[in-house]
């Protein structure tokens, strides 16, 4: 069966228009990949003012990437960790924010900006970004000993105990048998 001409012709517009998008998207994607490699690379070496620079361009051209503003999340922690400036922090808190709006089933946004929460001393903040992170993982052991690290901070030690239970049902770990004897037999 042929097409008549002009539905012929607007079928082969639509799947030239559609194969266009593809490409486009496997090339964005492509060059966020590359963003992020070359700036991890970058942070591994403290060069951080060149990392998020490379993350920042990449950015510009796609915008909606929440694993490129994750990636500029950990560039600006690093980078506040070791210069210790307060708006390098601000800045690293946004960029996790930002990427968890833009993929809010990914625990792993909301993880980081509550770890880097807590290395802030922001414990109830920390505590609450936690608990969002888990609700898209909540069976992540890792994310359970962290959080009840942070419940500890914040003075919570039974509630802390449940949590460090929780983590060592699904899977044992050091930080869960510790805290079981260092909580149980209390301060």
């Amino acid at each position: 069966m042929t097409l008549p001409r002009p539905l012929a012709l607007v079928t082969a517009g639509l799947m030239l228009t559609g194969t266009a998008a593809l490409c486009s998207v496997a090339v964005q994607g492509y060059l966020a990949s590359r963003a992020r490699d070359q700036a991890e690379a970058l942070r591994q070496n403290g060069e951080y003012d060149q990392a998020w620079s490379i993350l920042e361009a990449a950015l510009r051209r796609t915008p909606a990437s929440a694993e490129l503003w994750a990636e500029l999340g950990q560039t600006y922690r690093a980078a506040w960790f070791f210069r210790l400036k307060p708006e390098l922090l601000t800045s690293a808190l946004t960029a996790y924010e930002r990427a968890s709006a833009l993929n809010p089933l990914s625990a792993t946004a909301p993880a980081e900006l509550a770890r880097t929460l807590a290395l802030s001393g922001a414990y109830r903040q920390a505590n609450q970004a936690y608990l969002r992170a888990l609700v898209n993982d909540p069976r992540n052991p890792g994310l359970l000993v962290d959080r009840a690290q942070t419940l500890e901070k914040l003075g919570q030690p039974s509630a802390a105990l449940r949590v460090y239970r929780a983590a060592a049902h699904i899977k044992p770990n050091e930080y869960s048998q510790a805290a079981e004897e260092r909580l149980r037999s209390g301060p």
